[in-house]
C-alpha cells in the first residue's frame, strides 16, 4: 500500500508572524478541524495548551499535524481526495491545495529484507560501479555503504525515523561477501582501509566473473 508525505496547504485567519487575530479565532479553528476530522474517522491526538503544539490527527497508519497553515503528515495516496472533501465544508478556513512529497510503503521487517534480496544484483552491480578506479593502487574510503545505500533504502510508514532500515546493514553484509569471494579487493591506507573493483586479471585468477552471486545474506 502505497503512502505519501503530504503538505496540505490551509488559509485561515492565523499569520506566521503575528499569529492568531484573536482568542476566538483559535478556537473556531480548532473546534472545526476537530470536528471535520473526527467526523471522517480520525482519532484527535489534542495539542498541549500553551506550549505551541497543534493537534494531531490518526487513522491507522495514517497522521496529519494540524497546523493552521498546513496539515502535514504521511497518509494513503488514495486518501488525499477524500481528505480534501473532509475539509471542503470548512468554514473559518479552507484549502488551497495538496503538496505530494516522499513515498512510503508498508512493509514488515521480513519484507523489507525480502525486497532487499530481490534486488541483490542490481545492488551488486551498484558497488562494483562505485567500487571501480583508474588504477590498482587506487582504493576509496569513506562513507560508501551510507551513499550507496541511499540508492535502495525504502522509507517505511511503519518505520518512519528510519531506525530498523536495513539496507545499510544489507549492504555492508554484501560487501563484506563481495571481498571474500574477491570481487572486491581491500588494502591498507593512509586514510584507513580502502576498497576497489578487483579487475578481470585478478577475478580470473580466482576463477570468478562479474556475474552476481547468489549468496543469502539474512
Amino acid at each position: 500500500m502505497a503512502y505519501r508525505k503530504v503538505y496540505i496547504r490551509i488559509a485561515s485567519s492565523y499569520r506566521y508572524d503575528t499569529g492568531w487575530p484573536d482568542e476566538g479565532a483559535e478556537d473556531a479553528f480548532l473546534a472545526e478541524s476537530r470536528r471535520l476530522f473526527q467526523g471522517a474517522g480520525w482519532e484527535l491526538h489534542p495539542g498541549r495548551p500553551g506550549s505551541g503544539t497543534c493537534d494531531t490527527v490518526t487513522k491507522g497508519l495514517q497522521e496529519l499535524y494540524l497546523h493552521p497553515m498546513e496539515f502535514s503528515g504521511v497518509i494513503r495516496e488514495e486518501e488525499i481526495p477524500a481528505v480534501r472533501e473532509v475539509l471542503s465544508p470548512a468554514e473559518c478556513f479552507h484549502c488551497q491545495g495538496v503538496d505530494c512529497y516522499e513515498k512510503y510503503m508498508e512493509l514488515s521487517d521480513e519484507e523489507y529484507l525480502t525486497l532487499l534480496g530481490s534486488r541483490q544484483a542490481e545492488i551488486e552491480a551498484e558497488i562494483l560501479k562505485h567500487y571501480q578506479t583508474r588504477r590498482q593502487n587506487l582504493y576509496l574510503t569513506g562513507p560508501s555503504v551510507e551513499n550507496i545505500a541511499r540508492l535502495f533504502s525504502v522509507r517505511r510508514v511503519n518505520d518512519r525515523d528510519g531506525k530498523h532500515d536495513f539496507a545499510g546493514q544489507f549492504i555492508e553484509n554484501l560487501i563484506q561477501q563481495m571481498l571474500r569471494d574477491g570481487r572486491l579487493v581491500a588494502a591498507e591506507t593512509r586514510h584507513g582501509i580502502g576498497i576497489r573493483t578487483a579487475t578481470s586479471e585478478e577475478l580470473n585468477a580466482h576463477g570468478l566473473d562479474r556475474s552476481p552471486q547468489q549468496t543469502m545474506l539474512w
